[in-house]
C-alpha cells in the first residue's frame, strides 16, 4: 500500500524504473518533487522510464479497438510502407480526426508534461505525432538495433518519445527491446554508414555516404558486455518516455493481436529544429489548441479530414538541426 502523498519507484532486474503516483498526487494531477526526481534520474541514467497508470485504462481500450481495425485494413492495402523495411512493423496515424478518441489524457497528459517541461526544459515543443504497430503474428522478423535519427546529434537532452501502449506489452507481443543507457554515451559516429542503395532504401533523407540509424556491430558487441539490452513488461495506462539517443528496436510480434503503442515527440525549446511538425485535422483544432499553452508549444500543419487522409508527410520523422544542414553546405 502507498500512503498518501508518497510514491513507489520499482526497477526489475536491469529493467526501466517505473514511476507509481500517490493518492495526492493524482488528485492534483502533477507529481512531488520527490517523485519528479526520481522519474528524472531514470531518464538521465537509463534513457527510459515509465510513467504507471496515468492514462484511464477504458480511454486506452477504446482506442486500441478502433486501430486494430484501421492497422488490418492498412496492412491489405499493397503501398503500406513499413519501418526499415522489415515488414512486421509500420507507422499508424491515430484516428485524430474523430472527437470520439480525443481526449486531454492521452494527448495532452498532465505528468508527461510536467516530466517534458523538466527534462527538455521549460514550454518543450511538441511535434510529432504517430503510432507504432508491430503487426501480429509477424515472429521472427525484428527491427535492427537504431537511433531515431542519423544526424550529429547534440549531448544532452534535446528530444524524447512518448510511447503509449494501448494493450499490455511483453515479450510474446513484442514489447520494444531498449539498451539502456546507451544514451548517454553514444555519437553519430556509433551509427553504420550508407554505401550502398539497399542501405538508405528504407530511410527517405539518407543518401550514400550518409549516416543511417542502424548501430553498427562492433558498438553493439561493446555495449553488450556493459548492459545487455531488455524488453520491458508494461501495462495499457502506462507511458514510456524514451530519449531519442537511446538505442533500441522493434520486436517480433508471436500473438495473435495487434501491439500498438501511441508516439508523441517532445523536443527542447534549444534544439533548432523548425521543420518537424505535427499534422492534424483542422476540424479538431480547438481541442488540440487549447490545450498547447503555457506548458507545451504545439508545432502543427492543418489539414482537411480529406488531405490528411492522403498525405503521408507524417511518416518521415526528421528532428535534424538547421546547423547540421549548413555544415553539409558548407563541407
Amino acid at each position: 500500500t502507498i500512503a498518501s502523498g508518497t510514491m513507489a519507484v520499482t526497477s526489475p532486474s536491469n529493467g526501466p524504473q517505473a514511476i507509481s503516483m500517490s493518492e495526492d498526487e493524482h488528485r492534483e494531477g502533477k507529481y512531488s518533487f520527490q517523485t519528479l526526481s526520481k522519474a528524472l534520474g531514470a531518464l538521465h541514467q537509463d534513457g527510459l522510464v515509465v510513467l504507471k497508470g496515468v492514462i484511464p485504462v477504458e480511454m486506452i481500450d477504446k482506442l486500441n479497438a478502433k486501430m486494430c481495425q484501421d492497422a488490418d485494413e492498412r496492412i491489405s492495402d499493397p503501398s503500406q510502407g513499413y519501418n526499415h523495411g522489415v515488414k512486421s512493423n509500420m507507422l499508424q496515424r491515430p484516428p485524430i480526426t474523430d472527437p470520439e478518441y480525443l481526449n486531454q489524457e492521452v494527448f495532452f497528459n498532465q505528468f508527461l508534461l510536467q516530466i517534458a517541461n523538466a527534462y527538455l526544459g521549460h514550454r518543450p515543443v511538441f511535434n510529432w505525432l504517430t503510432a507504432n504497430t508491430a503487426l501480429a503474428n509477424t515472429g521472427g522478423q525484428r527491427q535492427p538495433v537504431h537511433k531515431d535519427g542519423s544526424f550529429n546529434h547534440p549531448l544532452f537532452p534535446f528530444y524524447f518519445i512518448a510511447n503509449i501502449p494501448l494493450c499490455d506489452f511483453s515479450v510474446e507481443n513484442g514489447s520494444t527491446e531498449f539498451w539502456l543507457g546507451s544514451h548517454a554515451h553514444t555519437t553519430y559516429k556509433d551509427q553504420m554508414l550508407a554505401q550502398t542503395p539497399e542501405d538508405i532504401a528504407p530511410y527517405p533523407t539518407a543518401y550514400i555516404g550518409s549516416r543511417i540509424p542502424p548501430v553498427l556491430e562492433e558498438k553493439k558487441v561493446e555495449r553488450m558486455k556493459i548492459r545487455p539490452p531488455i524488453q520491458p513488461v508494461v501495462n495499457r495506462g502506462d507511458i514510456m518516455i524514451r530519449d531519442i539517443r537511446l538505442w533500441h528496436a522493434g520486436m517480433p510480434n508471436n500473438s495473435d493481436a495487434h501491439r500498438i503503442m501511441l508516439g508523441l515527440g517532445y523536443q527542447s525549446s534549444v534544439h533548432p529544429n523548425y521543420t518537424l511538425t505535427t499534422h492534424l485535422p483542422f476540424s479538431q483544432r480547438e481541442f488540440f489548441m487549447q490545450y498547447g499553452g503555457e506548458n507545451v508549444e504545439l508545432r502543427a500543419q492543418w489539414y482537411s479530414d480529406e488531405d490528411l487522409a492522403k498525405t503521408t508527410a507524417d511518416t518521415v520523422f526528421h528532428a535534424r538541426p538547421v546547423y547540421d544542414k549548413m555544415e553539409k553546405e558548407l563541407a
